[in-house]
């Protein structure tokens, strides 16, 4: 059976930006109840036949011609070492697409969407983050808990990510180590990676946090101790998170009296043009998908300048004498 007829379209259910709400696609690995975001989900399909690769990871069971693309296949009994619970003939693949990447996962069962807010999605314990078991939230859903996979980490496990790139010129003469950045991201593989791009360019005054909740909890603590100046000069947040996303975060942000002039730029890996209108929304200043870390930097660099150019405006205008009438 095809499934991916039971998958809404790209416009099918469309959550209204900033209303803090998620769809989880729930499906089984054996033993494990696991969930994942429907807009990374292109199709779920019956398990296509695949074609062995030389010298891969041990978790990729292979490749497969969907149309006119050739998807990998990852077995997600293989990488997560658990017996799958059905025969072979009876499994599915969950076609995902994220990263500007597309993969097959290879599970035993899928269930259906639910529609939940991020408040039901809480942060993985942080000993589930020191032991880097691919685990980036738990979800409460229909009185069970859904393990919530980190497909980043997953993908950074098999060498389907991207690495850190090279130090980035400083074209706008920005000076980095002084300048105070809040970094959002539940995946700790994502939140490392930008961590390391910021910090190898010479930002080094980084503030990390796991979900959009302690980011904003921090944020509008600050504000209300520093009066009128912003306590940071830009927040960089992923879209997923537990408590409050990110589409949520930035329109608290931009609501805030003491807050709004922050710059937001949105970092996710499920960059497509329905997620862009929410950003835009919101009022996010800019957005970039995940693989493009090299831009990380570069576009720090533009709106933190653009922030300072925009205060310092109205200053040199009082400054500015009137000219003598004649």
């Amino acid at each position: 059976m095809n499934w991916s007829h039971s998958l809404p379209s790209e416009n099918a259910i469309l959550l209204q930006s900033g209303t803090n709400e998620v769809e989880v696609l729930v499906f089984r690995v054996g033993g494990f109840t696991l969930g994942i975001n429907v807009a990374k989900v292109r199709e779920v399909l019956t398990s296509p036949r695949t074609t062995a690769l030389p010298d891969s990871h041990p978790s990729i069971c292979g490749c497969f011609r969907l149309r006119d693309s050739v998807i990998p296949c990852l077995s997600l009994h293989q990488h997560l070492n658990e017996p799958p619970s059905c025969a072979p003939e009876e499994a599915v693949v969950i076609l995902t697409e994220f990263n500007q990447h597309q993969i097959g996962f290879l599970v035993d069962v899928v269930e259906r969407i639910h529609r939940i807010s991020w408040t039901q999605v809480l942060a993985s314990p942080a000993i589930i983050a020191q032991s880097k078991a691919p685990v980036t939230a738990v979800s409460q859903i229909d009185g069970r808990l859904v393990l919530m996979l980190d497909f980043e980490m997953i993908a950074e496990q098999v060498a389907l990510g991207e690495s850190v790139g090279s130090v980035i010129a400083n074209d706008l003469g920005v000076e980095r180590e002084s300048k105070k950045v809040v970094v959002a991201d539940d995946s700790t593989t994502a939140r490392n990676a930008v961590e390391n791009t910021l910090r190898q360019s010479g930002y080094q005054d980084i503030h990390l946090f796991v979900n959009g909740a302690e980011a904003w909890n921090w944020l509008a603590a600050s504000a209300d101790s520093r009066g009128d100046q912003p306590p940071v000069d830009l927040v960089i947040s992923d879209v997923e998170m537990p408590q409050i996303d990110g589409f949520h975060l930035t329109k608290r942000i931009k609501d805030h009296p003491q807050l709004r002039d922050v710059p937001v730029l949105l970092y996710s890996s499920i960059l497509t043009p329905d997620n862009a209108k929410k950003g835009k929304a919101v009022a996010a200043d800019a957005q970039i998908a995940k693989p493009e870390l090299h831009r990380v930097v570069e576009m720090a660099d533009k709106l933190i300048f653009a922030a300072q150019e925009k205060r310092t405006a109205p200053q040199a205008a009082a400054k500015k004498p009137e000219l003598a009438t004649v």
